[in-house]
């Protein structure tokens, strides 16, 4: 199904599911985040110290974040409200209101994660991906090469393939393609041009004309889910920034 949709994406079907068998074996049945132990350089103003708008704007964004709180970037981002406010404002939206399902969104996050190397992005969003129904398998292939933290170098990940588009074809579509074809769904052919834009944007800063035709066309027709793809790369890109110039650690997210 892959070499039917993306023909240039070459389709070996004993390697590829001998890839699978091995990937799905017990040995990877955890995912071990790796920003657990970060020291943060900076997670933002201490309450104490807060203006009054800082005050409100910290109270506005634990109203909405009732599970996770003032964590990831937003400590650091409520030293300049002007930042903070839109900030979340924008991430609420490319989050929660756009048309792509929350599997789909945490495909492009976690792509985003690996490209830019933020492990406490990646971590926090290991669990809200296995939630949204991506298997720990497909996770687990994600290409992210070296990792910056000594937690992540010893993480004893089998694939550290630094990120391409090249490496999520070889190493994610055929675990993508083998949990759709044993769960039965029919987020295939979504899922993958979703993967391929995401990979190719963040590879290359841009996608071919060719990509955003085919994307266009398996996802609808319709202009605007590219544009919310779009989005969701940007802002996370922006988080994953945020994360690592602080030093955020998971488990403070």
């Amino acid at each position: 199904m892959i070499a039917n949709l993306f023909p240039r994406l070459k389709y070996n079907h004993n390697r590829y599911h001998h890839f699978v068998r091995r990937k799905m074996s017990k040995n990877n049945a955890q995912y071990i985040p790796t920003s657990t132990a970060f020291q943060p350089r900076y997670t933002g103003p201490s309450p104490e110290n807060m203006t009054p708008e800082q005050t409100a704007l910290r109270q506005c964004i634990l109203k909405s974040r009732p599970r996770t709180g003032l964590s990831g970037p937003f400590g650091p981002w409520l030293a300049v409200p002007s930042i903070a406010r839109p900030s979340q404002e924008l991430g609420r939206t490319v989050r929660y209101e756009t048309s792509l399902s929350m599997r789909e969104s945490e495909l492009v996050i976690l792509l985003t994660g690996a490209k830019f190397k933020s492990e406490a992005e990646f971590d926090i969003h290991v669990g809200e991906a296995m939630r949204a129904g991506v298997g720990l398998d497909v996770i687990k292939s994600i290409p992210r090469g070296a990792l910056l933290s000594q937690e992540g170098r010893k993480d004893g990940r089998d694939n550290n393939a630094e990120f391409s588009l090249e490496n999520v074809k070889k190493h994610m579509l055929p675990l993508l393609e083998q949990e759709n074809a044993d769960e039965g769904k029919g987020d295939l052919l979504r899922d993958i041009p979703i993967v391929l834009f995401t990979a190719e944007l963040l590879e290359t800063n841009t996608v071919s004309d060719e990509t955003y035709a085919k994307t266009k066309r398996l996802l609808g027709g319709d202009d605007s889910v590219l544009v919310e793809i779009t989005a969701i790369v940007g802002y996370y890109a922006y988080v994953a920034y945020t994360l690592n110039v602080f030093r955020i650690a998971s488990s403070s997210s």
